[in-house]
């Protein structure tokens, strides 16, 4: 009896509890204003603007202090000296420094008074790039007899290959393309289904290796793939390597050449994935991978965490291949088609 007379209180007290949240609550909800009608719009923020936003750290470290350093009317040794030190520490390379400062120094005399020295820097960074920049050509997919146009892309670990190619998928979907993408990392599962995520966010298909299946096998299936499904683009994805392991560079030239079995021209790109930060270290880089697999483009990544994009002038000039994008953030809207005159605006200012 005691029992049901607790039981009774107990559930009492809940129903008196209860019965004042309920009353609480609703007036609360009352009294709180109505919810807005029209949703908050984020502006959009531009190309042109991410680039420059980008850019910053190179702009402020680097290319801004020599802007500042190069007054109107003059420049002395001390200055130049301060220039040459910058220079250097942009990883543009010797032979870049030792051009650039004898025009300022032979433009500087010249001018009494009034040489614009940012200009000076533009004309020099567009006659270093402007030639080469020129010869991109893959703006739009190739639709010869019905080939694809087949991306086999490559470089070292961490230089945000994967995620570059999923940004990249993303942009040609959105763009209205069919895009298939070969998952060629055999060795790292994790790159695989990272790789996965990215395609299922763009809406593109994606082969991976089945069993044992080997780089080149992987990247002609999917090649196969995108010639019977009439694809827009192939993309392959392939294993990040040290540019100084021979063994791993002479697959990549087999999976090149296992390409052509099926299209005569394919791959129709091959493009090297750069770090920016890696500086001097990403010119070795692109010599290496440019005598083995013959590059035709270069895509510049993590610029905006790194004071040394400026390199991008050096790779250009010393290799002549052009660089086809470049990125500078995370999302997916932070990579897109390098425009040079884009890219001396941004860095300069």
């Amino acid at each position: 009896m005691d029992i049901w007379i607790i039981v009774a209180g107990i559930s009492c007290t809940g129903l008196i509890v209860w019965a004042f949240w309920f009353f609480f609550y609703h007036a609360k909800k009352k009294s709180l204003p109505p919810p807005p009608q029209n949703k908050i719009e984020v502006p959009e923020v531009s190309w042109t603007d991410r680039l420059k936003r980008g850019l910053t750290q190179t702009r402020s470290e680097i290319w801004g202090k020599i802007g500042q350093l190069l007054t109107l009317s003059s420049v002395n040794k001390a200055e130049l000296e301060q220039i040459e030190e910058l220079l250097y520490s942009s990883d543009i390379g010797p032979k870049l420094v030792n051009e650039l400062l004898e025009k300022i120094k032979s433009a500087a005399p010249v001018s009494g008074g009034n040489i614009d020295f940012k200009q000076l820097l533009a004309s020099f960074i567009r006659e270093k790039m402007e030639k080469i920049q020129s010869t991109v050509t893959t703006k739009s997919p190739e639709q010869k007899s019905g080939f694809p146009h087949s991306i086999m892309v490559v470089g070292v670990n961490g230089a945000g290959k994967t995620t570059t190619i999923g940004k990249l998928a993303t942009k040609f979907t959105k763009e209205g393309a069919r895009v298939i993408v070969g998952a060629c990392d055999t060795f790292r599962a994790a790159a695989v289904d990272q790789l996965q995520v990215w395609c299922e966010r763009a809406g593109a298909e994606m082969v991976r290796a089945s069993g044992s299946s080997r780089p080149s096998g992987v990247a002609y299936e999917a090649l196969q793939k995108a010639i019977n499904g009439q694809a827009d683009y192939c993309i392959l994805d392939t294993a990040g390597r040290l540019h100084t392991e021979e063994n791993l560079m002479e697959e990549l030239k087999k999976t090149k050449n296992v390409l052509a079995k099926l299209d005569p021209k394919a791959p129709n790109e091959v493009w090297l994935v750069l770090d920016a930060i890696t500086g001097q270290n990403a010119i070795r880089q692109a010599i290496e991978f440019n005598n083995t697999l013959k590059l035709t483009g270069l895509i510049f990544t993590k610029c905006d965490s790194s004071s040394k994009a400026g390199g991008a002038i050096a790779i250009v000039e010393q290799l002549a291949v052009p660089i086809v994008y470049i990125g500078v953030g995370e999302s997916v809207e932070d990579i897109n088609s390098f425009n040079l005159n884009d890219y001396i605006s941004a860095l300069l200012g």
